[in-house]
């Protein structure tokens, strides 16, 4: 019996660059332009397969104001496991509930207030 992987929960569902590029509506080297671009989050797996988190697509299209918060995640580190962790994790609200993730707040149109919290962990990262 194999161990699930810890990463899958805390990340969720992805897709393959193939199954991205049909979501948006685009082709498969605009996708891997805009992983170099960090216009989308693209993984690396251990096995060398590239996936890109479901939940940077919203509507048919990339969260708005995700490039935004890589860019600055990656000032932090360079570890893009660490920027998808960051995204999804739901913040403890201290009376026993989570607060919406960064990804979810950034569908909620808090771009400044995400672009905020992820200066200050990009520089604490770095430190």
């Amino acid at each position: 019996m194999t161990d699930k992987n810890p990463w899958a929960e805390v990340i969720g569902p992805c897709y393959t660059r193939t199954s991205l590029a049909r979501a948006l509506g685009w082709i498969e080297p605009e996708v891997a332009t805009a992983a170099t671009s960090l216009t989308v989050l693209e993984l690396l797996t251990e096995d060398d397969v590239l996936l890109y988190p479901a939940c940077q697509v919203w509507d048919g299209h990339v969260v708005p104001g995700l490039t935004e918060v890589l860019q600055v995640l990656s000032t932090g580190t360079a570890s893009r496991w660490t920027w998808a962790q960051w995204l999804n994790t739901r913040p403890d609200d201290g009376h026993g509930g989570d607060e919406p993730s960064a990804i979810e707040r950034l569908r909620e149109d808090d771009l400044d207030g995400v672009l905020l919290e992820a200066r200050h962990d990009a520089w604490a990262w770095s430190s």
